[in-house]
């Protein structure tokens, strides 16, 4: 099968795939029904990794009274970054949460462009002065099929296209030779996802756990001809009431490793930046990229005035080549402290690292975890 016919099939099946999740859609919903709402936040802001961002992110929840969401942001930096990320979802994630339902559909589109992506090399020693820059395009299309088989325990499949662009590398770096192989590439991968969750909400959880584990497939039945990898992920997240009410200390262990006959660059186990898959708030986006990794996150939040509430954190971090070449010595580890605004539909998050490095400002939403 040629790649052509393979992208117009999938196409189709993304097609067909709306039609049915919409006559379900208008067959019934759960038998929940909640409010409609909205929430809109403008985004003015600094981060290390883009520069000074502006946008807007709205999320609109039960408008039709079928319990959906649709979640929007657009984004732009004055270093170039570019972001756009639309999210349908049936029920909301929130309405989801603590519930038995036969079925769930999320969709997400997303493009983003960043002119300044980090490479320092594979390993845990990298150099940070091996720094490689380029600009990274991704075009991503999700389809994400769930369901909830008891109150704490959810099955998903994915299903994943995404379109790749290393361009305008810098010539007589470290790396120059070694990113101007990736080029641009169409990787398309599969997941399944278990996930047993006790939490109290899904935006913002005060008490119970979530166990994620999650399996990616690249291989040529799912339409990938240059890319063959397996990644697991294990995800363990602890929340706790702490002292009062609203103070919780939240704890998560994660590890990651990736095994197979060709792993893209930007498919490999990595460390740095603001992001929840990614977090050491000390360092550069992928500061640390290596085939496996170890990632140990803990947090107190606590309330301040009204909706704005604040953290203090640790990170610790750590990326290896393989189970037997795992150096603990050599984990990268941050402190720094944090401010949470809290609207109803999602969470506002500013966070600032330290670490060894230098000094991470990361602007997003949602919990790290």
């Amino acid at each position: 099968m040629t790649l052509r016919v393979y992208r117009i099939r999938v196409f189709f099946g993304v097609i067909v795939s709306i039609f049915v999740f919409f006559g379900v859609l208008a067959s019934g919903t759960p038998d929940q029904n909640p409010k409609k709402s909205f929430s809109v936040f403008p985004i003015l802001m600094y981060d290390t990794d883009i520069g000074v961002g502006y946008g807007a992110k709205g999320k609109f929840v039960n408008f039709f009274g079928k319990d959906e969401s649709f979640d929007l942001l657009l984004f732009s930096s004055t270093e170039g970054e570019r972001t756009y990320i639309f999210v349908f979802s049936f029920p909301d994630f929130e309405i989801r949460q603590g519930t038995v339902y036969p079925f769930s559909f999320d969709l997400k589109a997303e493009y983003s462009k960043l002119l300044r992506a980090n490479y320092y090399g594979l390993g845990p020693e990298s150099n940070e002065d091996d720094l490689t820059r380029y600009t990274n395009e991704k075009k991503e299309l999700i389809l994400t099929f769930g369901r909830g088989f008891s109150p704490h325990f959810v099955i998903e499949a994915m299903y994943a296209l995404k379109f790749i662009r290393y361009f305008d590398i810098e010539d007589a770096k470290s790396y120059t030779e070694t990113l101007n192989g990736v080029g641009e590439e169409f990787s398309p991968f599969a997941s399944i996802l278990f996930r047993y969750d006790t939490s109290d909400s899904w935006i913002h959880p005060k008490q119970g756990l979530r166990l994620l584990f999650r399996n990616d497939f690249a291989v040529g039945f799912f339409g990938n001809s240059k890319a063959k990898y397996y990644r697991c992920t294990l995800d363990f997240r602890k929340y706790f009431l702490f002292i009062g009410q609203n103070d919780v200390f939240a704890f998560r262990v994660m590890i990651q490793h990736v095994v197979g006959g060709h792993v893209p660059l930007y498919e490999m186990s990595a460390l740095g930046g603001g992001s929840e898959m990614k977090a050491l708030r000390g360092y550069r986006l992928n500061r640390f990229q290596d085939r496996g990794k170890f990632l140990v996150n803990a947090e107190y939040r606590f309330p301040i005035w009204k909706k704005l509430g604040g953290n203090v954190f640790v990170d610790w971090g750590l990326v290896w080549p393989s189970w037997d070449e795992i150096h603990f010595g050599l984990a990268a580890k941050d402190i720094g402290w944090g401010l949470r605004y809290y609207l109803k539909n999602f969470v506002v998050r500013f966070d600032m690292g330290f670490s060894a490095e230098g000094t991470g400002i990361y602007f997003n939403f949602g919990h790290i975890f």
